[in-house]
């Protein structure tokens, strides 16, 4: 289990020359959070702030933007519940594509 710390650290860095950070993640035993995205990048108008997001289903009906961590980590965007709230329930499934264990070692 990655610990909440570790992405509150992850989205708190700087994007270094990437464009984005993108977290393909489920929540589990929920049958609508499957297959969700939550992500870090820059803001299209002013390239020096920064855009957090959620795109939980396929549809797009539950597509969420934020302008900081601490109002995209505390959204009841999960049936009422936040990120942080259900923290312990969610999977990692990648990390910018890659093996979340992996990512975060490096």
């Amino acid at each position: 289990m990655i610990p909440f710390e570790t992405i509150a650290k992850l989205f708190s860095s700087d994007l270094e020359g990437r464009f984005c950070v993108e977290i393909e993640f489920l929540v589990k035993d929920s049958p609508r959070y499957q297959s969700c995205w939550m992500g870090k990048m820059p803001n299209r108008e002013h390239r020096e702030k920064e855009d957090y997001w959620y795109g939980l289903v396929s549809d797009g009906s539950e597509a969420y933007d934020y302008d900081n961590f601490q109002d995209f980590s505390t959204a009841p965007v999960f049936a009422g519940q936040s990120l942080r709230e259900i923290w312990d329930s969610i999977t990692l499934v990648t990390i910018d594509g890659c093996d979340p264990e992996e990512y975060l070692s490096r």
